[in-house]
């Protein structure tokens, strides 16, 4: 795989708390009482896609906890310490290893999941 290959990684956003869903207690179900408890304000989540728009990540999708950012690998490395190709190459999950100090507030996590296994 090319380093400079585009590459797709999900990215765990913060409430102004500080706190993100990687903190919510028990599993979050559309029954279960926590369903919207990590939710963040939609101004909030507009700041962090224009930071992260600011920076050179093209935003595929999102909600009000996660956003699906889009860049080349070399990146996804310089921003969050992220070795994203080795995960793709090895189907292994990978995620950040560090937060810029100007993301800090607003990045909980980035992560890159492992490829779906297809049974025949």
């Amino acid at each position: 795989m090319n380093e400079e290959t585009p590459i797709t990684a999900q990215l765990v956003m913060k409430r102004e708390d500080g706190r993100s869903i990687l903190d919510l207690k028990g599993p979050v179900t559309a029954a279960s009482d926590n369903l919207t408890a990590g939710d963040l304000a939609e101004d909030r989540v507009a700041e962090i896609r224009k930071r992260l728009s600011e920076l050179g990540f093209t935003i595929e999708a999102g909600n009000l906890n996660t956003l699906s950012v889009t860049a080349p690998q070399s990146h996804f490395t310089d921003v969050f310490g992220l070795d994203a190709a080795r995960a793709v190459a090895q189907g292994t999950e990978a995620h950040a290893a560090r937060i810029r100090p100007d993301l800090e507030p607003y990045v909980a996590d980035v992560f890159v999941a492992p490829p779906p296994e297809f049974f025949p």
